[in-house]
Order: structure tokens, then sequence, then C-alpha cells
């Protein structure tokens, strides 16, 4: 069943489009962020900082916290409680990993040729995972090799250690599989595409939402707020600063997937087909 749900991702056109879109968009944006914005900062490219004045954002990977920022496979953008086009193409995936044997019918033969359906879940669950692991490599290396065209590019040198490096992309590549994983928990409680999709968007809108209301109302980022799945993604990776430490947003991030699949599960069970 593991490989049958995995050939199902491969094949499908529209899990294709969600890699090939998490991909491109992660690629510019890093060519964006990490490389073309601190080539104008550094003068390698145009008149440099001084003569473009505020028209340039804030922006360099001359720092060991700005390296390690940039190597964020879910892209350098991706701060703390913010929504990159990885990290929502990821997402993506998930819910159509979870809602395709819906859409088209195939959930019925499944459950016939497997009557136990907590097993059709994990099947499931096996390959979004392996697929999100996968993607998650590629991700972390697109922002690698952002960085280090950056270098040159700056006219700066590497100020983090491989191990700091190789830390940030293994941590990454399981925030991505685990994102993937949410997904899939929304759709198979959705059922439909399209009520997936919307589920899913209104839960990050929501987030991003209650954490600006936050910290409107109080001047403070308030822990709850830190503990949301968006905002653990980005402090599992490490590569921002955040009151929680890396391992711990990490198990946090997998506690929300382990409920959401818990739900999942109770659905696919006692519901009809």
């Amino acid at each position: 069943m593991f490989r049958g749900e995995l050939l199902k991702l491969t094949t499908t056109a529209a899990t294709k489009v969600a890699l090939a879109v998490g991909v491109l968009g992660l690629v510019a944006t890093q060519l964006v962020l990490v490389v073309l914005l601190p080539a104008l900062a550094s003068g390698t490219i145009g008149p440099g900082a001084d003569a473009l004045g505020d028209d340039l954002p804030a922006s360099g990977v001359a720092t060991a916290s700005a390296q390690l920022a940039s190597l964020s496979p879910l892209g350098a953008s991706g701060g703390g409680g913010s929504l990159s086009i990885a990290a929502l193409a990821v997402l993506v995936l998930g819910v159509l990993a979870g809602t395709t044997d819906y859409r088209f019918g195939g959930i019925v033969p499944t459950a016939l040729a497997e009557p136990r359906r907590g097993r059709i879940l994990a099947a499931k669950v096996g390959a979004t995972a392996v697929t999100g692991l996968v993607l998650g490599a590629a991700y972390a290396i697109v922002s690698l090799v952002a960085l280090l065209v950056s270098l040159p590019a700056t006219g700066t040198t590497l100020e983090i250690g491989i191990p700091d490096i190789a830390a940030v992309m293994a941590r990454g590549t399981g925030v991505v599989a685990l994102l993937a994983l949410l997904g899939l928990g929304i759709g198979v409680l959705a059922r439909s595409q399209l009520a997936g999709v919307l589920i899913m968007l209104g839960a990050v809108v929501l987030e991003l939402m209650t954490q600006g209301v936050a910290v409107l109302a109080t001047g403070a980022w308030p822990l709850w707020g830190q503990a949301l799945p968006l905002t653990l993604s980005q402090a599992a990776i490490g590569s921002t600063p955040s009151e929680i430490p890396s391992l711990v947003a990490l198990a946090g991030l997998a506690g929300w997937v382990a409920l959401i699949l818990a739900a999942a599960t109770v659905a696919i069970r006692r519901r009809d087909l």
C-alpha cells in the first residue's frame, strides 16, 4: 500500500504542480533576497547602497546570523509567523495527498483491498513523509546554493561552520516533512480538495492575524503565539531568533501533526466512504 500511495503522489498532475511551484518559488525568493539584494547593497551590482538610499531594503549575508537565516529551506523571508511560497506549496501538497482518493473515487477500491482503514492512513502518512523529506532536502540544497553564490557576489566570507549548516538543513528537511503531514491530516478531515485548501489557507491567515492583533494589543509577541504551527516551524529550523529552542519547537510541531493525524484517524474509521 505504501508503494501505491507513493505512486499516486508522484504521478498525479496536481501534486507535480505543487512540487514545481514550491521549488521554483523558493529559487526566485532566494535569488532576490539572498543573492540580488545583498549584491546591490555591497555595490557589486548597481551604484551601491549609498546611492540607492532608502529605496534599498536592509539586507546582507555578512554576519553569521544572516547566513543562518538565508539557509532556511522555507525561504529567507520566512521569519517567525510569516508564510513563504515554499511553505504554502508543502501544505497544499499534503492536502492533495489526503484528498485525491476522495476526488477521483479511489478510496472505495482502496478500502476493498485493505478494509483496515488505519492501515490506509498509515500508508498515506508514510508516502507523504517520504515525499516531504525529499522535497525538504531539495529546498535545503536550493537555499545552500543561493548562499554559496551570494558570498563571492557580495565579497563576504562564510561565517558559519559545517555543523551549523548541516543542523539547519537537517531540521529544515524535517520541518518540511511535518508540514506536508499537517496538510495531509487537514485533507483527510476535509475530504474535498477545495474545502481542504480553503481550510488550510483559513487556518494560516487566522494564525498570522491573531499574532498581529496580539502584538498590537500587548506590544510583545506572546508565548502562546510562538507555539502555533507556522511559528514553530521557523523556530524548529533555528535560522531566526526565538524564545523556544529548536528541538522543543520541532517537538511542538510534531505534536500538532500528531493531534491532527489522530483526528483524521478517528474520522476515516467512523465515517462512510
